[in-house]
């Protein structure tokens, strides 16, 4: 089968659940219907959009498959916060689980990102330093990613995940200022 043919069928399924989970949470919250509205239409009017003002490739292109990959991305973020929110609401698994579903996606586009970002070759990084920093941010990205899908995972408190979630992301903050500053002043002038 054709892999865009594929990738339609991942994202129109998760179409599907994103409304069916929307649907389940709504019936068992009403009073956050707005926010299962806006989850369960997100998809749709993306498509819709894409479609609509022209911005979808054309077919069997690879800006096709890239964008229905970025579809595809998204309609699993969402339609699985949709389905958390609703297994929470209804009982079915623990509300805790909700906020660690949300960090641990949030985690999991860190590893994604820094997966890429020695990958992706650009223009203005052609430079043996410029390569070097993208790798040495594509590693910190993928290590603080790993170790918050590790972290919030692990059954701990609520609040010390928070803390030491917190002591990651300044690390990778502070590693990042540093490799651009080092990246526009040279090694020696840094610091």
């Amino acid at each position: 089968m054709n892999p865009l043919k594929l990738r339609m069928i991942a994202f129109q399924v998760l179409v599907f659940l994103a409304l069916a989970f929307g649907t389940l949470a709504w019936i068992a919250r009403p009073e956050g219907a707005l926010i299962w509205l806006l989850g369960m239409l997100s998809l749709p009017a993306a498509w819709v959009g894409l479609n609509l003002f022209g911005a979808m490739p054309k077919k069997d292109s690879q800006e096709r498959r890239v964008v229905l990959n970025s579809l595809v991305g998204a309609g699993l973020l969402i339609a699985g916060a949709l389905g958390a929110c609703a297994l929470g609401s209804t009982g079915v698994m623990d509300e805790s689980w909700i906020v660690r579903y949300a960090m641990i996606s949030n985690a999991l586009v860190l590893v994604i990102i820094g997966n890429g970002l020695p990958k992706k070759i650009e223009t203005a990084c052609r430079s043996s330093r410029s390569l070097g920093l993208q790798r040495l941010f594509g590693w910190t990205f993928v290590l603080v990613g790993l170790a918050l899908v590790i972290l919030w995972l692990l059954p701990l408190s609520e609040n010390l995940a928070w803390i030491v979630s917190g002591v990651l992301y300044a690390a990778l903050a502070i590693i990042v200022l540093i490799g651009l500053l080092r990246g526009r002043t040279g090694p020696s002038e840094a610091l």
